[in-house]
C-alpha cells in the first residue's frame, strides 16, 4: 500500500514538473490562472 501512494505521488509530481516546462497553453491543471496574470502584466 505504501508504495502505490509512493508511486502516485512521484508520478504526480512529474506530471506538474512537465506542465511547468511546456509552453503556457490553457486547459492545463491550474494553468489558466497562471497565464491571464502573466499576460495581464
Amino acid at each position: 500500500m505504501k508504495s502505490a501512494l509512493v508511486l502516485a505521488a512521484v508520478v504526480a509530481a512529474v506530471a506538474l514538473g512537465a506542465c511547468r516546462r511546456e509552453e503556457p497553453v490553457p486547459l492545463k491543471l491550474g494553468a489558466t490562472d497562471l497565464i491571464t496574470t502573466e499576460v495581464a502584466r
